[in-house]
């Protein structure tokens, strides 16, 4: 079983609430000190230490500050490494070798935003942890468009080659049509800070990106920008990884997220990043995607 029964039900509990960097080398960076218990509660590779495969290029959720590993991410293997009586450690790792790297027993588990997936459900053992989505941001002062129908008949920014650049145009602007609106205008842009600017200088009417890079480009605008949307839009379940077949570390996992969440801990680092914790029927969309 790839997702075990409990994922499945804790899920179940927890209904409160895209294109990724694959270049550059990796290597292993210790991660920020997090109170470990004496004892562990789970067998590691290295005794005491949770090593962690992550892409430490992909803000808000993994990345370096100050050479210092930081990040969603970071943050919840911190806690979660302090809930098994373990010390972090952060391999960082392109995305695009990060699974063959659990394969190859090169680290315990993956923390790196890796989407729930038919495909990765064959390769590597699952356990849902938060799940992700779109937002739209528009100009401080601007009407607020709430959901993908709200941007009909408007110029949008995306980043080239994501998912949503590919629906936006296409089948959500197929739905305005047969509802006698104008079509979504796509403007694609190599990054999410492009897009931004190209917002705030009025090339666009609105931005939608990651919800997490949303917040952030929110924060940093310094009150010129809004979010404007409230609910993820065209959500997707995100997972821990580990090596398939390791069910004591699976276990290991989904009881500590389950500490996590009993602490406060867990629901504090999803309003912290605008993330919410998976719906069922998220999960269950995201096992039928390739």
């Amino acid at each position: 079983m790839k997702i075990s029964q409990k994922s499945a039900l804790l899920a179940g509990a927890a209904t409160l609430a895209l294109a990724l960097s694959a270049c550059g080398g990796s290597g292993s960076v210790t991660g920020s000190t997090a109170e470990a218990g004496a004892k562990a509660k789970v067998e590691t590779n290295t005794a005491g230490i949770l090593n962690v495969g992550t892409d430490l290029t992909y803000p808000p959720y993994d990345m370096l500050e100050n050479g210092k590993p930081a990040g969603f991410d970071v943050e919840f293997m911190d806690a979660m490494s302090a809930e098994l009586g373990l010390t972090p450690k952060y391999t960082d790792t392109r995305f695009a070798q990060i699974v063959a790297g659990i394969k190859a027993d090169r680290y315990d588990v993956i923390a790196s935003t890796l989407y729930v997936s038919s495909a990765r459900d064959k390769e590597v053992d699952f356990v849902p942890y938060f799940q992700t989505g779109n937002s739209i941001i528009v100009k401080q002062g601007q009407p607020a468009l709430a959901t993908a129908q709200d941007l009909c008949g408007k110029q949008v920014g995306v980043v080239t080659a994501t998912v949503i650049a590919k629906i936006l145009p296409a089948a959500e602007s197929d739905k305005c049509k047969k509802a006698g609106k104008g079509a979504i205008t796509v403007k694609e842009f190599p990054t999410d800070p492009e897009a931004t600017q190209a917002l705030l200088s009025g090339q666009v009417d609105a931005q939608m990106t990651d919800a997490a890079v949303a917040k952030t480009a929110v924060e940093k605008s310094k009150g010129r920008l809004s979010l404007s949307s409230q609910q993820l839009i065209y959500p997707i379940a995100v997972g821990l990884a580990v090596q398939e077949g390791n069910a004591k570390m699976q276990k290991a996992l989904e009881d500590g997220l389950e500490a996590m969440k009993a602490s406060g801990k867990y629901d504090e680092l999803l309003q912290k990043y605008n993330l919410e914790a998976v719906d069922p029927a998220v999960l269950e969309e995201s096992l039928k995607q390739a």
